[in-house]
C-alpha cells in the first residue's frame, strides 16, 4: 500500500501554484508507549501489575516527510494564506498497524517529566528510544496528483533509507522547476545517487541540513562543546574539509536547541548561538530526550525559502527553528487519557504558531560571523568591553552584552574563552569520572591562578553543578605549606577515607601543592605519586586504599600550568614528569587583574565579580536588577590598576565600606584611604573616584 500524496484538492488541475512547498522523502511511523505519571517500571511487582487498569497507552505519530507535510499544512492554515503543501500522508491502515513492514517504524517510551529539573510542572517527553524496524522497501512515492504542482520550495527527507537510491521516486520538479531545495540527510552525509543528482543539477538552489552528531559519527574532528568559538571553528572547518558538502550553496549544521553553524559556499560562515547555553546545556536542565529539533529547523528553513526564494534570510529561519524546538521540548507533546490508555499526539497548532510567528524580537539567540583565527572571540564584535563591563556591573548580563558568551557554574561566571574552555573540559572529565561506577583510584586535577583569583571557589561551584545525587561530594582542604613534613599526609588521607565511610565522594583540595618541602622546591610531588596512580597510601608500613575521590591540586607559587611545567621540568629530582603524567586535566583561573598587556577582558571579569560580591554583601542596594552605585565609584572598581590580593581585595574593600544601612553605594561609604592602601593603590583609586 503506497503512502498517498495530497495537495489542496480545492484547486483546479489547470492551476500550477508557484508559492507552495513539495515535501518528499523517507517517512516513518513513530510508535509511542506512554507510561502513566508517577508509575516507574519497578514500582509494582510484576506479579501484581496485571491488576492495574491505568496501564500504558500505545499510539502512533507520522514521522519523517509525512510529519513535515502535516506541520507545514498546519503552518499554512495558521497563517490563513492557503499556501499549497503537497507531500506524503500515511493511510490509517498503516498508521494503525504496528506490525506493518511497508514503512519504517520506530518505538519509544514517553513519560510526564518535570519541565525543568527540580520543578513540579510536568510535560510529556521522550524518555527512552527503544529501537527501529526498517521497511522492506520504499513506500512513499509521490503520486500523479502532484504532477502539476509547481513549488517554490522542495523539501527532501533523506534518511539514508530507500528514497536516495532510486530516481523513479524523485519528483520531476527537481529538474523542471526553479524551486529552492532544502534536504535533510541523516547518515552518509554527501552520499548517494540523490545527492549526486542534486549537486549536478541544482547545487545553487540546494541547502543541506544535518546535525553535528552526524558529522562526529563520520569522523569529523569536532570536539565536545568547550566554547562557542571552538565549536563554530571546528564545525565550519569540518564542512569545508569535505568537497562533497562544499558543493551545496549552503550547509546548516544543527547544534540541538542551542545553536547552529551556517556554512555558505560563496560567503561568510555564521554561528547562530545562545550566549548563555552551549550545545546540550539548555536540554540538560530539562529532563527527557529532545525530539524533533532538526525537524523544526528544516521546516522553518522550507517556509522561509518558499517565502523569499534565493534571498531567504537563513539566519532568521534557523533562529525560528531553534526557538520552535525549544517550544516543543518545553511544553512537550499532547497527551489525552482514553479507555485504551494515554494517547500521545504531536502539538501541531502550537508548533505552527511558533514557525509562522518568525523570530521573537526578544529572542535569546544571537548570530555572529565566524573567524578561523585561533585567537578569535565572539565578543570581539561586541564593541567596547569597558562600556559593556559598566552595564554588566550595574544591570547584570541579561540587560547588556547579550552577544557575549557567558559561562556560569553555580555562582561562578566567566566571559573569557580560554577560561571557559578549561573549566568545561575539566567539568567533562569529572562528569565522566562520576559516571564510572568502578573508579579504582582518585581523579587528579590541577588548578592554577594568581593569589586571590578564586581557584577553590571556581572548582567548588563547578562541583555543586555536577554533584551526583547518590554519594554526594564532601569537601576537604589541606594547605601543604602549613604541614611540617610528609609524615602528616597519612592523617589527611585517613580523613578522606572517613568521608568515604560516610558515603560521600571526597573532593579534596591540596592547596599550595607546589610549595617547598624541607627546603626542596616542589618537594611534595613525590609524596602523591602512589596515591594518584595506585589509589593507596602508606601508613606504618601498610598500604591502605584511598578509594574513589577527586584530588584538586591548587597551585600557590605558580599562576599558570605553563609556569609550573616550565619550572618543574628543570627539577628532575622532583619527579615532575611522573606527577604531570598522573594529572587528567587542569584549569588556569583568571583573576580580576590583567594577566598581560593584551588582556582585554579584565574589565568584564571585574564587573561580574563586583556584582556578585555586592549581591552577597549588600542586597539592599539593588532595585530589581539595577545596583545603586555612584558612577565614579563604579569606575574606580573597574579601572583601578590592580587589586593587590586579587578578588580577596575587591571583596575586602566592599566589606570595609559603610553600606550595611544604606540603599546606595556612595563615595562617603568608602573606608579611609590608608585602609584602602591595604588592597589597592589608594591614590590611583581615589583619583578615579574624584574624576581626576
Amino acid at each position: 500500500m503506497a503512502i498517498e500524496s495530497e495537495w489542496d484538492a480545492g484547486m483546479s488541475d489547470r492551476v500550477r501554484p508557484s508559492n507552495g512547498i513539495l515535501v518528499v522523502g523517507d517517512s516513518t511511523v513513530d510508535w509511542t508507549i506512554a507510561e502513566p505519571p508517577g508509575r516507574s517500571s519497578d514500582s509494582v511487582d510484576a506479579r501484581y501489575a496485571w491488576t492495574l487498569y491505568d496501564g500504558p497507552g500505545v499510539s502512533s505519530i507520522a514521522g519523517g516527510s509525512a510529519l513535515d507535510t502535516a506541520i507545514l499544512k498546519a503552518v499554512s492554515a495558521y497563517t490563513g494564506d492557503s499556501v499549497p503543501i503537497a507531500g506524503p500522508v500515511i493511510p490509517p491502515a498503516i498508521l494503525g498497524d504496528p506490525q506493518s513492514a511497508e514503512i519504517t517504524r520506530t518505538f519509544s517510551s514517553w513519560s510526564a517529566l518535570p519541565k525543568i529539573s527540580g520543578g513540579r510542572e510536568l510535560a510529556w517527553r521522550l524518555e527512552r528510544f527503544i529501537g527501529l524496524h526498517p521497511a522492506r522497501g520504499f513506500s512513499s512515492r509521490v503520486e500523479a496528483s502532484a504532477a502539476d504542482f509547481d513549488p517554490a520550495c522542495i523539501m527532501i527527507e533523506d534518511g539514508n533509507q530507500f528514497f536516495r537510491t532510486d530516481p523513479a521516486y524523485w519528483p520531476a520538479q527537481i529538474d523542471s522547476s526553479n524551486a529552492q531545495i532544502v534536504v535533510r540527510q541523516t547518515g552518509a552525509l554527501g552520499g548517494g545517487r540523490l545527492w549526486d543528482h542534486l549537486i549536478s543539477t541544482a547545487a545553487d538552489r540546494t541547502t543541506l541540513f544535518c546535525t553535528v552528531g552526524d558529522l562526529r559519527r563520520e569522523g569529523a574532528p569536532i570536539g565536545q562543546p568547550l566554547s562557542w568559538e571552538r565549536t563554530a571553528q571546528d564545525v565550519a572547518s569540518a564542512v569545508r574539509a569535505r568537497p562533497e558538502l562544499r558543493r551545496a550553496r549552503t550547509v546548516v549544521v544543527g547544534l540541538a536547541s542551542s545553536g547552529a553553524v551556517i556554512v555558505d559556499r560563496d560567503g561568510v560562515d555564521r554561528l547562530v548561538y545562545d550566549p548563555r547555553s552551549q550545545e546540550g546545556d539548555w536540554e540538560r536542565l530539562r529532563p527527557g530526550q529532545q525530539f524533533g529539533a532538526g525537524t523544526m529547523v528544516v521546516d522553518a528553513l522550507a517556509w522561509e525559502l518558499r517565502t523569499r526564494g534565493a534571498s531567504a534570510d537563513l539566519r532568521a529561519a534557523v533562529v525560528s527553528g531553534i526557538e520552535t524546538a525549544r517550544v516543543l521540548h518545553e511544553h512537550g507533546f499532547q497527551a489525552e487519557p482514553t479507555e485504551s490508555g494515554i494517547q500521545i499526539d504531536f502539538p501541531y497548532e502550537r508548533i505552527a504558531e511558533s514557525i509562522a510567528g518568525g523570530v521573537d524580537e526578544n529572542s535569546d539567540i544571537e548570530c555572529v560571523e565566524i573567524s578561523l583565527d585561533p585567537a578569535w572571540r565572539v565578543f570581539d564584535s561586541a564593541g567596547s568591553f569597558r562600556e559593556s563591563a559598566e552595564q554588566i556591573a550595574r544591570f547584570g548580563v541579561s540587560r547588556v552584552g547579550k552577544q557575549i558568551p557567558l559561562e556560569s557554574m553555580g555562582h561562578w561566571s566567566s566571559v573569557d574563552r580560554i577560561e571557559i574552555e578549561s573549566m568545561r573540559s575539566v567539568r567533562n572529565i569529572i562528569s565522566e569520572y562520576l559516571a564510572n561506577p568502578g573508579r579504582p583510584r582518585p581523579l587528579s586535577i590541577a588548578v592554577f591562578g594568581p593569589p586571590g583569583s578564586g581557584k577553590s571557589f571556581a572548582i567548588k561551584q563547578m562541583a555543586s553543578v555536577i554533584a551526583p545525587s547518590r554519594n554526594p561530594l564532601g569537601s576537604l582542604e589541606f594547605n601543604l605549606s602549613q604541614f611540617q613534613d610528609a609524615g602528616e599526609l597519612p592523617a589527611a588521607f585517613q580523613q578522606v577515607r572517613d568521608l568515604r565511610l560516610r558515603e560521600y565522594l571526597p573532593l579534596v583540595f591540596w592547596d599550595e601543592f607546589d610549595s617547598a618541602l624541607n627546603r626542596q622546591e616542589l618537594g611534595w610531588l613525590v609524596s602523591f605519586l602512589a596515591p594518584m596512580q595506585d589509589g593507596t597510601f602508606a601508613e606504618n608500613g601498610v598500604n591502605r586504599p584511598i578509594g574513589p575521590a577527586i584530588f584538586i591540586f591548587a597551585g600557590g607559587t605558580h599562576a599558570t600550568m605553563d609556569s609550573f611545567k616550565a619550572r618543574a621540568l628543570e627539577l628532575p629530582g622532583a619527579k615532575a614528569t611522573d606527577f604531570l603524567s598522573r594529572l587528567r586535566g587542569y584549569v588556569d583561573v583568571l583573576g580580576p587583574n590583567p594577566d598581560s598587556p593584551e588582556d582585554r577582558t579584565f574589565h568584564l571579569r571585574r564587573a561580574i565579580l563586583l556584582r556578585a560580591v555586592l549581591q552577597r554583601n549588600a542586597p539592599q542596594i539593588f532595585a530589581g536588577d539595577e545596583v545603586r552605585i555612584d558612577d565614579s565609584l563604579l569606575a574606580a572598581f573597574l579601572d583601578v590598576p590592580a587589586y593587590l590580593h586579587g578578588s580577596r581585595s575587591l571583596e575586602a574593600i566592599i566589606e570595609m565600606s559603610a553600606i550595611s544601612r544604606k540603599l546606595a553605594f556612595e563615595r562617603s561609604s568608602l573606608p579611609a584611604v590608608h585602609q584602602l592602601a591595604l588592597h589597592v593603590d589608594a591614590d590611583a583609586f581615589m583619583r578615579i573616584v574624584q574624576g581626576n
